[in-house]
């Protein structure tokens, strides 16, 4: 059994970042560990939650692992509230990095979440540079490069920030979110020397908060047990749209992802 390590924070109510990760990859028949980077009592959808900030105890819980042996196949990064936590994961990726997913998440619509200080940026690229796999959306990949955001992506523009993401050191880069002609949405995967690689479906026109962690909780879980990286990412997507199609009305609560596990369960042939 591959054993997973998922490093993001615990939203209390709202699925989103652990509460997703954990059943995700737990479904797909992974072992998974968790690290609490900190405790919300709602996602940042809901209105002004208590926040309590884990980061003072992820150098001493990553401590006591290694005084353990424990060791991990993978080591997947989401949110980190803040620059000092993305240093602190610097270490636990150092100690137990095998293989690495991060999915930078910090920002959206072509600017940084609320919160999120203006040095943040300069740490996630740190980060990234430690990363097998880099699952940014349109908007982090901008930030991270350096290029203006554009809303309404061509391919050259993609194509650029795939290129200048894969710079990081990547084996394979997937960016999240990309907008296309006649209402698809869909990703843009690139790996070193073979070029870029699309993947679109009808855009369903509603927003859920957590969508980006379902997304990279199962690129993490086909991943480890031996997919491609495009397949990774079309199942990964492909659970995304199913979960949003099961959602029928917007709710601060986020998709109807529980009633989709079961399918996570199937054999597909590019795990086989």
């Amino acid at each position: 059994m591959k054993k997973v390590l998922t490093v993001q924070d615990l939203s209390c109510v709202g699925c989103c970042s652990l509460t997703v990760a954990l059943p995700v990859l737990s479904a797909m028949g992974c072992r998974c560990s968790v690290l609490p980077t900190g405790v919300l009592s709602t996602h940042t959808g809901f209105p002004n939650p208590h926040r309590h900030p884990l980061t003072g105890d992820i150098a001493p819980i990553a401590a006591h692992w290694k005084s353990q042996g424990v060791t991990f196949d993978a080591v997947q990064v989401g949110y980190l509230a803040d620059v000092a936590q993305a240093e602190a994961v610097e270490g636990v990726i150092r100690d137990f990095g095998k293989t690495v997913i991060i999915d930078p998440a910090m920002g959206d619509g072509g600017r940084l979440y609320s919160g999120l200080t203006p040095e943040h940026p300069e740490a996630m690229k740190r980060l990234c540079r430690l990363g097998d796999y880099l699952l940014p959306n349109v908007t982090e990949a901008a930030i991270l490069t350096g290029m203006p955001y554009e809303a309404n992506p061509k391919e050259a523009y993609l194509h650029a920030l795939g290129e200048k993401m894969l710079a990081f050191g990547a084996k394979g880069v997937v960016i999240t979110g990309v907008t296309g002609k006649n209402g698809t949405i869909g990703f843009v995967a690139a790996e070193p020397g073979q070029g870029m690689k699309t993947y679109e479906v009808s855009c369903i026109p509603r927003q859920f908060h957590g969508t980006g962690d379902l997304f990279a909780a199962v690129f993490t879980g086909a991943l480890v047990q031996g997919a491609t990286l495009m397949a990774a990412a079309e199942k990964a997507a492909g659970f995304v749209e199913k979960c949003i199609a099961a959602t029928r009305e917007p709710t601060p609560y986020g998709v109807n992802f529980e009633s989709q596990l079961p399918s996570l369960y199937e054999p597909s042939k590019e795990l086989l």
